[in-house]
């Protein structure tokens, strides 16, 4: 599975902060540049998707998680996707004081670290 780096996590924030209240999700892929995909460019996305590897599985947990995120505030799903077909697909929110989410960050980093 691939997972956001903890590099890009300040670079999600800023984007959830500038989109909060438009509809649609943020995009990493292998260029591993943050950006936001509104709700009407969310069918060429899937239909990009269906065409990779694992892509039919990503595409239908990618449309419940837009699903679920409706009408939850800043709340926006965030799709890691890289081309050999890894992904990691959250719901992450703007909340950047949550004592919960600094402890997941911190635990990535230190899987990350031992990983290299």
């Amino acid at each position: 599975m691939a997972f956001p780096l903890p590099t890009l996590l300040p670079r999600i924030d800023e984007l959830l902060q500038e989109v909060q209240w438009l509809d649609g999700l943020i995009l990493v892929t292998d260029s591993a540049r943050a950006s936001f995909v509104s709700f009407s460019q969310v069918d060429p996305l899937l239909r990009r998707l269906r065409q990779q590897p694992k892509g039919h599985e990503v595409a239908e947990k990618l449309c419940m998680s837009l699903l679920e995120s409706h009408g939850k505030g800043g709340a926006k799903p965030v799709l890691v996707f890289q081309g050999d077909g890894s992904f990691w697909l959250g719901l992450i929110g703007p909340n950047v004081s949550n004592p919960h989410r600094h402890h997941a960050i911190a635990h990535l980093r230190r899987c990350l670290a031992l990983k290299s």
